[in-house]
């Protein structure tokens, strides 16, 4: 009884059919030597270090060294490193991109093994860069580069005196 379904063999497995499909042997050589330029140039950029993007350094305007912990409500407590008080009281539920930033660096220390003893140190510098820095991990967050409501989040972490509520 025949099929109704006609199966053809592989390209190639058929005794009558031309030579398998070949690759031009310059197309090779080709795809290789790029292969090899652009290891080549990604291994040297590291070394070297040509097209990394480095920032400058920039006189210091404004620095806190702070210290972050969980408040009994859900909240996060801001303690100024050097004085040991309080400076302000991160409301449950708000603060979204603080917190965010904070999670990924307290994160790092983590998995580096590192407590808290440590402040985190928020500097403004002349430049106008806000970065909360991570002396610990020697990570970085640079608050300038998310926006007006992020820096003005962590602005006032550098001007707020004792206890102030830090409102979103």
């Amino acid at each position: 009884m025949n099929s109704p379904i006609h199966f053809e063999p592989e390209p190639g497995a058929r005794p009558d059919a031309p030579d398998a499909m070949r690759i031009p042997k310059p197309a090779l050589y080709m795809a290789g030597a790029l292969i090899v330029i652009v290891f080549a140039t990604a291994i040297s950029a590291k070394v070297f270090g040509f097209g990394a993007f480095r920032e400058t350094p920039s006189v210091v305007l404004a620095e806190r060294l702070l210290s972050f912990s969980d408040a009994a409500d859900g909240g996060i407590l801001v303690d100024d490193a050097q004085t040991r008080t309080v400076v302000a009281h991160i409301p449950p539920a708000s603060n979204g991109f603080l917190r965010g930033a904070l999670r990924a660096l307290t994160r790092e220390r983590a998995l580096a093994k590192i407590g808290r003893q440590q402040p985190f140190r928020l500097v403004r510098y002349a430049d106008g860069r806000l970065v909360l820095h991570d002396p610990a991990t020697k990570q970085q967050v640079t608050i300038t580069s998310f926006g007006p409501t992020q820096i003005e989040a962590f602005d006032r972490l550098l001007v707020v005196g004792p206890a102030a509520p830090l409102t979103p």
